[in-house]
């Protein structure tokens, strides 16, 4: 199996962790450098991660780490989410679209502060998404160690990172991150430039 993304991308450290405990190539692969070529003939999204099933090569490369995590899902039999689960799940990934976007405005010189209705929308789902996750750790809705946990844990450490989103009134979700620090894949794939 193969991972091909950044050490920085979100969405790329889902599929390392989901498969911490598998065997993987890990690709690094730079979306904006000189393997952009390579990306626009291989996957039309142009983002990561990629995932190449190397044991099954009449696959198709995966462009999505959504559909790796459905594939991976029926491939190591991996407990099916729960429809609370899932709503959750695209709660992060709403949440994490935004402070993608967000990311890309402020590296192309846009003033992503000024009071205009798209910037509004992305405050307000990030704010939005952010209480209601912090909610559902304190309601001991993500205690399992799966993927949802996983994406959370991703995420929190991602806005931080990269200084998208104060995490200072979210106790909650500081302490869910913390509590995971013991693993060692959760330490070995941490963002960096």
């Amino acid at each position: 199996m193969k991972i091909y993304g950044s050490t920085t991308s979100p969405f790329v450290r889902r599929l390392r962790l989901l498969l911490a405990k598998h065997e993987y190539e890990f690709v690094p692969f730079n979306i904006f450098g000189k393997e952009r070529e390579k990306l626009k003939e291989t996957n039309p999204t142009l983002k990561i991660p990629m995932f190449e099933d190397t044991d099954k090569p009449a696959n198709p490369v995966i462009f999505d780490s959504g559909v790796a995590f459905r594939y991976l899902s029926e491939k190591f039999g991996f407990d099916a989410l729960t429809l609370h689960e899932q709503n959750i799940l695209s709660v992060i990934d709403a949440c994490s679209d935004s402070l993608v976007n967000t990311m890309l405005l402020k590296r192309s010189g846009v003033d992503v502060g000024e009071d205009k209705m798209y910037f509004n929308i992305q405050n307000e789902r990030q704010l939005a998404s952010f209480e209601y996750l912090e909610n559902q750790v304190a309601n001991g809705q993500l205690e399992k160690w799966h993927y949802p946990s996983i994406c959370l844990l991703v995420l929190v450490e991602w806005a931080s990172f990269r200084n998208l989103f104060d995490f200072t009134a979210y106790p909650k979700l500081l302490g869910f991150v913390e509590k995971h620090q013991e693993q060692p894949a959760v330490v070995a794939t941490k963002p960096s430039e």
